[in-house]
């Protein structure tokens, strides 16, 4: 028997793909129409496509360590992006939880290559902005390192946050063995400082995204020969900025119609006073280009991803493999009146995350659900499709594997939260609750946020002072106490002192 029939009578392979900053509206199975994604619309005609997913949180760390963890960011401590202000634990602890760790006794290949975000491989990747820069921080001083081979996956270690992924020595000697030039035109300055957009005239095979996959099938090939079945983890830094946009597919948007946003004209009356602290440009035309380069980031992704998906269909790997692909929370690009980036604002399209899930042959068929699933709920599904069971004591998620075969819970939750806790230098506390229609927001410090997003899907007018949607929000601050209760938030006697006064303020 070969290797590759052995592959396809084993335990299935479980290939995880997740981008970085990237909005449901990028991908036609969530309604988009500019964006040009063919491969991932084909897999998503193939899937269980999740109309309902958020993200742990709007930030990168916290929301890759609850991956990882099964955790939200209060729990697992990486609240906001490594070495910045307000996160209490820098690397990744190395703890039996971890999913990794986790899968090791099931006789699993386990491999990852691309953005880790959770640790670095030493102390110049640290930020140094401000007073951080004199900082001691305890995982350094230790001398503890937390990157994907510390915690037992088998790949690539790209320490810190990557900035694009461009700059690692290995992607540098990638393209110095294959005699390319990574060059960068065109260059269009964004809202922030290094935010930016570019024109990359290298060919396709210099960009980071093919350098990825090319890692991913190296990685893959060889687990196949091992006769069990993998668990590989690819993770793209796009279409997060810089937008690096191949001139192949930034061809594709050059002469496309942008429309604003529904939500562009957004005043902000009402709303939070923070989220001014992400305010751009207030002229549409100045994100125009921005969006270009962004949708033919995302293209140029989807045609990598692609070619993986060629390849396991070569090996005879495709229907035996559970395809899982999501991001680890969305983008802004101008949302309400101009609003950048993410974090500080709990708007839809920085808090729901695509996630479709192809099942292996035979483990059910395409369809669409609908109930609320989040970051720690992948976490416990990674577990059970691999077999190994249950999530550990305190996990904030559980399995929807049953879902993929049309099975509904009847005890699933009805209802999501996202956490938040500020970014950079400006720590900041929130919660945000989607349950049934609404959506509520509490922002400590400022006035909270109350959508009915039956009525209002582009999240214009805040509720939540109309007197005639005071009971809507008395609930849903019921609901969010309660979901604090069982998930053993710390917020709650904070967040009962300020909203909660006789039961109801």
């Amino acid at each position: 028997m070969t290797s590759t029939d052995k592959a396809a009578t084993s335990r299935p392979n479980i290939l995880f793909i997740q981008t970085d900053q990237q909005r449901t509206d990028t991908l036609s199975a969530y309604g988009g129409s500019v964006c040009r994604t063919p491969y991932l619309d084909e897999l998503a005609e193939e899937s269980v496509i999740f109309d309902n997913a958020y993200t742990s949180c709007p930030v990168c760390t916290p929301a890759r360590a609850s991956i990882q963890t099964g955790l939200y960011p209060f729990k697992h401590g990486m609240q906001t992006n490594g070495y910045g202000m307000g996160s209490m634990v820098q690397e990744l602890p190395d703890t039996p939880r971890l999913l990794s760790r986790r899968l090791e006794g099931e006789e699993i290949s386990l491999g990852y290559t691309g953005k880790w975000h959770l640790g670095t491989s030493g102390p110049e990747e640290r930020y140094s902005a401000n007073n951080l820069a004199y900082i001691r921080f305890p995982e350094l001083t230790a001398g503890i390192r937390s990157l994907p081979t510390d915690v037992g996956y088998e790949g690539d270690d790209f320490g810190g946050h990557g900035l694009g992924g461009m700059h690692y020595p290995e992607f540098q000697a990638y393209l110095k063995e294959r005699g390319l030039e990574w060059s960068l035109i065109n260059k269009v300055s964004g809202h922030f400082e290094n935010h930016f957009s570019a024109e990359l005239t290298t060919p396709v095979e210099g960009t980071v995204e093919y350098y990825l996959v090319d890692r991913a099938i190296q990685h893959i090939d060889r687990f196949r020969e091992r006769g069990k079945p993998f668990f590989f983890s690819l993770n793209f830094w796009g279409p997060h900025e810089p937008y690096i946009a191949p001139t192949k597919h930034l061809d594709q948007y050059r002469d496309v119609e942008i429309p604003p946003w529904p939500n562009f004209g957004d005043d902000g009356i009402g709303k939070p006073s923070i989220h001014r602290v992400k305010q751009g440009s207030s002229q549409w035309e100045d994100f125009v280009p921005h969006i270009r380069h962004y949708y033919a980031f995302m293209s140029s992704i989807d045609e990598q991803i692609g070619r993986l998906l060629d390849f396991l269909k070569a090996r005879g790997l495709y229907d035996n493999t559970i395809i899982v692909f999501t991001a680890d929370h969305g983008e802004s690009l101008g949302i309400h009146g101009g609003l950048c980036d993410k974090s500080f604002y709990m708007y839809e399209e920085t808090c729901r995350i695509p996630l479709l899930v192809k099942p292996a042959a035979g483990m059910g068929s395409p369809r669409r659900e609908a109930r609320f699933v989040g970051t720690c709920d992948i976490h416990a599904t990674l577990l059970d499709l691999a077999g190994a069971g249950e999530p550990s004591a305190g996990s904030d998620g559980r399995s929807f594997a049953p879902m993929l075969q049309g099975e509904a819970p009847s005890d699933w939750p009805d209802c999501i939260v996202t956490e938040g806790a500020g970014l950079e230098n400006l720590m900041y506390t929130q919660r945000m609750l989607r349950r049934g229609r609404f959506k509520y927001v509490f922002n400590c410090g400022d006035t909270d946020e109350l959508y009915d997003l039956e009525s209002d899907p582009h999240e214009l007018v805040n509720l939540i002072d109309d007197p005639g949607s005071r009971d809507d929000a008395n609930e849903m601050k019921r609901a969010l106490a309660e979901w604090m209760v069982r998930h053993e938030d710390g917020l709650l006697k904070q967040f009962s002192r300020l909203r909660l006064v006789n039961g109801m303020k």
